[in-house]
């Protein structure tokens, strides 16, 4: 048994790993910068790229961002191997549009040093030089521009406005001037396109972003929300709480279904197996917020459900603090307005799950060896429940493989109704808000759930019936 599971514990590594693929390349594809969504434009307070760069680069280091993406990059020769140093990332992507057009680096560099220093000397100029505010709004375009027609127009509009100041105050800017015009002119005439078909590969080595993100996904450190927060800070009272009502949910559903499912078996075409299969084809049949209005309107709308539950919506003071109360001070606060979401979430899986029981045993008792054992006289009881049941559990084992999963998003529907402060609501909010770093880690926190419900089920499957493990052993 011990080797049948660290063999299936060795199989999941590499399924864990391919996800945290994903969902660090999803992160890596959306088109926001995230130490914009998270900062703000904090950069943009001047024009210069390097000084824009310089205040970029401590909010960048905060979100672990300074470094490659990935442990190789597959490139061309026209690209330099420290692309990744370049902030902010708008910048970063008008030098590569620039390199793709020249395939000359170098030049490229040049130019936008030749920008630099152009920017700073216009905001030197004396604020009573007229068209210094018209050659801020030029130097935008130009600071800008992602293509050499959009740099040529730009650096045009420059010179006419430059002709118009005082040769006392524009002597710094003319030379300037004329370093980006021999800037420009090299960036045009030197181009290298036989660069931009020579393949280049860069190793990183293990101090990339993918790799402290893994790192940190192992050790607890998720990164930081848009709201400043670290991921787990703003994960752990949702996914705590989401995580008590539905594993009492699933919990006491699975109580009530095996030994129903089992009678119901026992008892084919009889009264109990014919009513419970109505009754509960009517439950699963029921949608969730259809089944949840149904049970709000009964409790608000009677004298008997208000005195039982006086309510039964969650206010926005009722989610929990870590830091303020314990979880179990929260339970006993807010107990009576979990029971109508616990009522509904063990409903609706305990209508599956009986009739999935059901199903299995009646499967299993129609196998030779259960005939056999009639034959000899076993009685009924230990027919049923040594001999059936566990072969029976096999569709129950199966459908346990997707519930942590579920557990662990929620069901947003039942949230929804009652307000209830859980993952499915957190998730909800992180995609609307675009947090990229939280949906990253909620990801990865439901595929770990997936694999380990799958370990779950698979370490269930060899207990309930030994010749499981022997196949696959020596199968």
């Amino acid at each position: 048994m011990l080797k049948y599971l660290l063999r299936r514990i060795l199989l999941t590594f590499p399924t864990l790993l391919i996800i945290s693929f994903l969902a660090f390349g999803l992160g890596k594809c959306a088109p926001d910068d995230p130490v914009v969504n998270i900062f703000g434009e904090e950069h943009y307070t001047t024009l210069d790229p390097t000084r824009q760069a310089s205040q970029y680069h401590a909010n960048a280091v905060r979100l672990g961002l300074d470094r490659p993406d990935f442990y190789i990059t597959l490139t061309t020769a026209a690209y330099p191997d420290t692309l990744w140093r370049i902030f902010p990332l708008d910048r970063r992507a008008r030098l590569v549009k620039l390199i793709g057009q020249t395939g000359n680096w170098p030049a490229v560099k040049s130019y936008e040093a030749a920008v630099s220093k152009t920017v700073r000397a216009v905001e030197a100029l004396p604020p009573s030089v007229p068209q210094s505010a018209q050659l801020l709004r030029e130097l935008t375009l130009l600071v800008r521009a992602e293509n050499l027609v959009l740099v040529d127009s730009a650096h045009r509009r420059l010179h006419l406005l430059a002709g118009g100041i005082p040769e006392t105050a524009s002597v710094n800017l003319n030379a300037e001037l004329a370093r980006l015009e021999n800037s420009i002119l090299v960036l045009r005439t030197q181009t290298l396109p036989a660069q931009l078909r020579i393949p280049a590969l860069h190793w990183h080595g293990l101090n990339n972003q993918y790799h402290r993100w893994l790192s940190g996904f192992l050790t607890g450190d998720l990164g930081m929300t848009r709201r400043k927060l670290k991921v787990w800070d703003d994960l752990q009272a949702s996914l705590l709480t989401t995580l008590t009502i539905n594993f009492l949910a699933l919990f006491l559903a699975y109580l009530i279904a095996l030994p129903l499912g089992v009678e119901m078996a026992r008892r084919k075409d009889r009264l109990l197996d014919r009513w419970g299969k109505r009754i509960l084809f009517f439950i699963y049949s029921m949608p969730v917020f259809w089944l949840g209005g149904l049970l709000i309107m009964i409790f608000m709308n009677t004298g008997w459900g208000q005195a039982a539950l006086p309510s039964v919506y969650f206010d926005i003071q009722d989610a929990w603090q870590p830091g303020a109360s314990s979880l179990s001070d929260w339970w006993s606060a807010n107990a009576t307005k979990c029971l109508l979401p616990i009522l509904i979430l063990t409903l609706h899986a305990l209508a599956v799950l009986s009739l999935q029981m059901r199903s299995g045993m009646l499967g299993t008792l129609d196998h030779d060896y259960i005939r056999t054992a009639r034959a000899k006289g076993v009685g009924e009881e230990e027919v049923y429940w040594s001999h059936a049941f566990r072969n029976a559990l096999f569709p129950i084992i199966t459908m346990f493989a997707s519930v942590l999963p579920s557990v662990f998003t929620g069901s947003l529907v039942v949230e929804a109704l009652f307000n209830f402060p859980g993952m499915g609501t957190k998730t909800f909010e992180a995609y609307l808000g675009k947090d990229l770093p939280l949906l990253s880690a909620i990801m990865m926190i439901a595929a770990a759930l997936t694999i380990v419900g799958n370990l779950i089920a698979d370490v269930l499957y060899a207990w309930a019936d030994p010749r499981v493990r022997f196949a696959k052993e020596n199968g």
